[in-house]
C-alpha cells in the first residue's frame, strides 16, 4: 500500500513538473523525449504509458521508478521514498512564508480553507501561519482566517482548541493594543472561542490583558463572552483590592461550558459570600454525573479557593472528588493537576505530612496550563517555604509577585497565608 501510494505521488509530481497530464500516446512520447533531453536517460513511451495507466498497468520496474525519481531531482526511487515528505514539507514552509511576506492574502486564505479540518497536523501549520501574521501585524488577514466557516470552534475538540489558543494567545502581549485592526480581531467570535477564552493570562492582568478583556466586554453581545469577561475583570478588581460593591454580577445559563460555570461560581469566593458552602453543595448536586461531579465543573473554583484562602471550600472539594488516572483528554490531566495542587495547599494548612508526601510525588508545575503557571508558581513558593523555611522562596515570590501584582502579593500575604 505504501509503495502504491508513493508511486501515485511520483506520477503526480511528474505531471506537475511537466505541466500536462499523461492521458495518451502523444503525451507519453512527449514525456519520453523530455526525460531523454533533461536526464540523458532513454525510457520508452510504452513504459511511460503503462506506469501512468494509459494502457494496462503492470508492476513498475526499478528502472522506471529510478528514472522518474531522477527526473524529479531525487537520486533514486529509494531516495524519493526517504526524502519526498521532508523535502515537500520544507517546500511548503518556504512557499507559505513567501506568500505571507508578499502580501498575497487571497492565495494564503484559499490554501488554509482548502486544508482546514483535513488533518490534525495542519493545525500546527495553521498556528505557525497565524503567529507569523501576528509578527508582521497583518491583523486583517488573521481576522479573515478566523471568519472562515471551518474555523468555528465546534470543528475542533477541546485539546485542539487548547493547543491553538495557548500557542496564539502567548503572542498577544507583543501587540500594541491600541491598534484598531487588532481590536477588530478581538471581536471576531471564532477568535474569542479559540483564543481569548482559552488563553487566560492571569499573570498580565495589571497590564495588557485586562484592557483586552474590557474591549471585548464593551463590544460583545454574546452572553457567554460577557460572563467570561466579567469574571476576568472581577479577578482584577479582587487583586487590586477594590470594594466588593464594584464587582460585576455574573449569571449562569444552562448551555454554558462547565469551565465557564465554574468561573461563575468562583465569584462567590471572590466576594466572600457568607452562603458559599450552601451554594457549593447545591452546585455539586446540580452537576453530578453518576454520583460524581466532572472535574471541569471545578476548575476555576479550585484555583480561586487557593487565591482566597478558603480552606473550608478546599476541604469540601477534597472530600467529594473521585480520584482519576485515565485522562482521555489532556485538558483533564491539567484539571486534575490543578486539583492536586489545591490538595497540597489544603493538607499543608492541616499540617498533614503523610498526605503531603503521598500527593506531592504526583504533582508538577508543568502540568498547569500556561494561563496559570506564573500564578501557581507564587503559591508553590508559599507552599515550599511552609515545609522548608528557606528564604530563597520568599525572594523568588517577591520578584514574581512584583511583576504580577505587588499590591496583592506582599510579604505579609506570603508569611500569613497559612495562619
Amino acid at each position: 500500500m505504501f509503495s502504491t501510494s508513493m508511486e501515485k505521488k511520483l506520477r503526480d509530481i511528474t505531471e506537475e513538473k511537466i505541466g500536462f497530464k499523461i492521458k495518451g500516446l502523444k503525451d507519453s512520447k512527449r514525456l519520453s523525449q523530455i526525460i531523454a533531453k533533461e536526464n540523458d536517460i532513454a525510457i520508452s513511451y510504452n513504459t511511460i504509458r503503462r506506469f501512468f495507466g494509459v494502457v494496462k498497468n503492470v508492476q513498475a520496474s526499478n528502472f522506471t521508478l529510478d528514472t522518474l525519481s531522477k527526473f524529479n531531482s531525487f537520486e533514486s526511487y529509494s531516495d524519493f521514498l526517504i526524502n519526498f515528505k521532508l523535502r515537500n514539507k520544507w517546500k511548503q514552509e518556504f512557499e507559505v512564508t513567501k506568500i505571507i511576506h508578499k502580501d498575497e492574502d487571497d492565495i494564503l486564505l484559499k490554501y488554509i480553507n482548502k486544508n482546514l479540518n483535513q488533518t490534525k497536523s495542519f493545525n500546527l501549520k495553521l498556528i505557525q501561519i497565524i503567529r507569523e501574521l501576528f509578527l508582521v501585524e497583518n491583523f486583517n488577514l488573521i481576522r479573515d482566517i478566523f471568519e472562515l466557516k471551518k474555523m468555528n470552534a465546534n470543528n475542533f475538540n477541546y485539546d485542539e482548541k487548547v493547543v491553538i489558543g495557548m500557542s496564539i494567545g502567548q503572542i498577544m502581549n507583543t501587540i500594541d493594543i491600541k491598534n484598531e485592526a487588532f481590536n477588530q480581531l478581538l471581536l471576531n467570535e471564532n477568535f474569542q472561542d479559540l483564543v481569548i477564552t482559552i488563553f487566560v493570562d492571569y499573570g498580565s492582568l495589571k497590564t495588557y490583558y485586562s484592557k483586552i478583556i474590557e474591549t471585548i466586554y464593551k463590544n460583545s453581545s454574546r452572553k457567554d463572552i460577557q460572563e467570561f469577561s466579567k469574571g476576568i475583570l472581577n479577578l482584577n478588581l479582587f487583586f487590586t483590592k477594590k470594594s466588593k460593591d464594584s464587582f460585576y454580577t455574573l449569571k449562569e445559563e444552562e448551555e454554558f461550558h462547565p469551565i465557564l460555570k465554574s468561573r461563575i461560581f468562583a465569584q462567590h469566593l471572590l466576594i466572600e459570600d457568607s452562603e458559599v458552602m450552601l451554594k457549593l453543595n447545591n452546585y455539586f448536586q446540580k452537576n453530578q454525573v453518576n454520583g460524581f461531579i466532572p472535574i471541569e465543573f471545578l476548575f476555576e473554583i479550585n484555583f480561586t479557593c487557593i487565591i482566597t484562602r478558603n480552606f473550608e471550600v478546599m476541604r469540601y472539594i477534597v472530600e467529594k472528588i473521585k480520584p482519576e488516572t485515565d485522562y482521555t483528554f489532556f485538558y483533564k490531566y491539567e484539571h486534575y493537576n490543578n486539583f492536586i495542587f489545591m490538595k497540597l495547599i489544603y493538607y499543608t494548612k492541616m499540617n498533614d505530612h503523610e498526605k503531603i508526601t503521598s500527593i506531592d510525588k504526583n504533582f508538577t508545575l508543568k502540568g498547569f496550563s500556561r494561563s496559570y503557571q506564573n500564578m501557581a508558581l507564587l503559591y508553590h513558593y508559599i507552599y515550599l517555604y511552609a515545609w522548608n523555611n528557606d528564604i530563597k522562596y520568599l525572594k523568588n515570590y517577591m520578584k514574581l509577585g512584583k511583576k504580577i501584582n505587588s499590591t496583592f502579593f506582599t510579604k505579609k500575604y506570603f508569611f500569613e497565608y497559612f495562619n
